[in-house]
């Protein structure tokens, strides 16, 4: 029974319900029989249109309008819509009628995420997995460095922020804000007043800082210097000299010096820079110097990066810098020639030099140098070289160490090709060459590397089935039908979709009664239809008008039988 107000989240549903009901009472008889060119005759001689001959809604009071229908046609993993035409499953219920006649749309619950997500938690009342760029609890922002207006709905609502690289801050319009690198503008397209350069190279160095000569000189090529001697083509106007405590107007060291040269270089930077405009960090620190803040430069920690080899690095590059104690690599994580050992281990003696490094790929320091071969190969190596990777690991043994098969398939597979590193007996629900995605009917991020990645897909069922192969239900339950079993069966009433095991009802209906359908506002629902012979609110009388009477002038329904005239006994059954 419905009573009261219908939330938004079920009015879609009820405007089908309502529907059915209206058009199940606007199916017509006719004594002169249905108009072949226009309408369909269903069995017990009522007419509908042709437009709802095989929609997937039962039209004809006996469901003759959906027998003898087209089978199915499409692939899996896509929709029949039902007017023949195919659809990916993806669009179905996604807010957005893509079949012509709309029947990807029929039965589905109203879900306001703005076209950028179709996984909406009714409980929270939020969109999760906003897809276009989208933000927030009803994917109605923009993300950061993107803008635009995400309530549109499409997929090119937020657009990324063009501001030449020197910015990821951006208003609505796509007005960049925050701009750096010394850069100003719409689109941080120009450079601010006493630097110059083309801002629209979109690299940190673009904009410079002007020098005295230069200050209405946009030539990047360098002055000519001075000769001895006057000259009649140089500037007459005396150098700005640089006095303590007097720094010339153009001097720009990024809030690290105050005091800079005669040319514009910055003098006695602070704060652990270094460069012409105190723009960079030192050796052993790293940051964005150009922030201007004190602690822009922090201490490099490469120890970690560099496996304790060396103290210099790039952090953001990955890249170690003055490898010690005889190793070598971007993280001076191997030996060099001539020297054998796990760098790896991060202490002064992990390489040492040795005869058998050479013969060994640098794996070993132990070799019988008459037979040719290694003994005790480090670093997961084996051969009588030390020339290829131990079971379980991978890579290229003749340049260096060879690495777990875990570290190359996201920790779901201890097996792999040494050669390629093509993992093999992924675990976890995952599958691909590094075990880097779910396996069909299972969903989440593989590349995580935990048990847990991949858990199975919750179906799309209004839980009235596990299974749903290429997002199709199967099996489905509690008296419902469907590709989602978003519908009740016949002789069952009530909505579906409600996602509770009572959804739908039995017909508390009379014998002989073909189906029923709720009303709002009424305690009991509409029974529609009676058999062939039958008529009355309760299918208890005999239909005389289409030529039906009781056997033998008996009792008539539901006790007795109604047979057109000259029939002697009953229907089987």
């Amino acid at each position: 029974m419905l009573t009261g107000s219908i939330s938004p989240e079920y009015g879609g549903n009820m405007r089908m319900f309502l529907a059915v009901v209206l058009a199940c009472l606007a199916v017509q008889v006719s004594a002169e029989g249905c108009d072949p060119e226009k309408e369909f005759e269903c069995k017990n001689g009522f007419c509908i249109d042709n437009s709802r001959r095989c929609n997937g809604i039962f039209e004809c009071l006996d469901f003759s309008d959906e027998d003898n229908c087209p089978v199915a046609k499409c692939q899996p993993g896509e929709f029949q819509c039902t007017s023949g035409e195919c659809v990916s499953g993806d669009l179905r219920c996604n807010g957005s009628p893509d079949c012509p006649d709309e029947s990807d749309e029929a039965g589905c619950v109203k879900i306001l995420c703005h076209g950028h997500s179709f996984i909406y938690n009714a409980v929270t009342k939020t969109c999760k997995s906003c897809q276009h760029n989208a933000q927030g609890r009803n994917c109605e922002k923009c993300k950061p460095g993107f803008y635009g207006n995400a309530k549109i709905g499409t997929a090119e609502d937020c657009k990324p922020c063009d501001c030449n690289g020197h910015s990821m801050d951006c208003d609505m319009a796509g007005k960049c804000e925050n701009c750096g690198h010394n850069t100003e503008g719409e689109k941080c397209e120009n450079c601010r007043p006493g630097f110059r350069g083309d801002a629209t190279k979109g690299t940190p160095e673009d904009c410079k800082p002007n020098s005295p000569d230069n200050d209405k000189d946009t030539d990047a090529k360098p002055k000519p210097t001075t000769k001895p001697g006057p000259d009649p083509d140089t500037d007459k106007k005396p150098k700005p000299t640089t006095k303590p405590g007097n720094p010339t107007k153009t001097c720009d060291c990024n809030g690290h010096s105050t005091e800079c040269d005669g040319d514009g270089k910055c003098k006695d930077c602070k704060d652990n820079t270094q460069g012409d405009s105190c723009d960079e960090c030192k050796p052993g620190f790293t940051g964005d110097a150009k922030e201007g803040k004190a602690d822009s430069c922090k201490p490099n920690n490469c120890d970690a990066l560099c496996n304790k080899h060396s103290s210099t690095c790039d952090l953001a590059a990955g890249k170690c810098m003055n490898c010690d104690h005889n190793t070598e690599g971007d993280k001076c994580e191997k030996c060099k020639s001539g020297f054998a050992g796990d760098a790896t281990k991060g202490t002064s003696d992990d390489c040492k030099e040795s005869a058998c490094a050479a013969m060994c790929n640098n794996h070993a320091t132990e070799c019988d140098m008459n037979a040719k071969t290694c003994k005790n190969c480090a670093d997961n190596t084996e051969g009588s070289n030390c020339e290829k990777c131990k079971d379980g690991y991978t890579g290229d043994a003749t340049k260096g160490p060879c690495k777990p098969c875990s570290e190359k398939c996201n920790k779901h597979s201890d097996t792999c090709d040494k050669d390629t590193g093509i993992c093999s007996n992924c675990k976890d629900n995952t599958e691909g060459n590094m075990c880097e995605r779910c396996k069909t009917g299972f969903t989440g991020d593989a590349s995580k590397g935990t048990p847990n990645d991949c858990k199975p897909t919750q179906c799309r069922c209004n839980k009235h089935s596990d299974t749903c192969p290429d997002g199709v239900c199967k099996d489905c339950q509690h008296h419902t039908t469907g590709a989602y079993c978003e519908i009740c069966q016949p002789g069952y009433y009530g909505m579906a979709t409600g996602q509770t095991p009572d959804d739908c009802k039995k017909c508390p209906c009379p014998p002989r009664t073909v189906m029923c359908v709720e009303v709002p506002g009424e305690a009991q629902p509409k029974c529609l239809g009676c058999e062939d012979g039958y008529t009355g609110d309760k299918c208890e009388e005999c239909d005389a008008v289409n030529g039906f009477e009781a056997l033998n002038g008996g009792p008539t329904a539901p006790t007795g039988c109604c047979v057109r005239k000259g029939v002697s006994s009953c229907p089987s059954g």
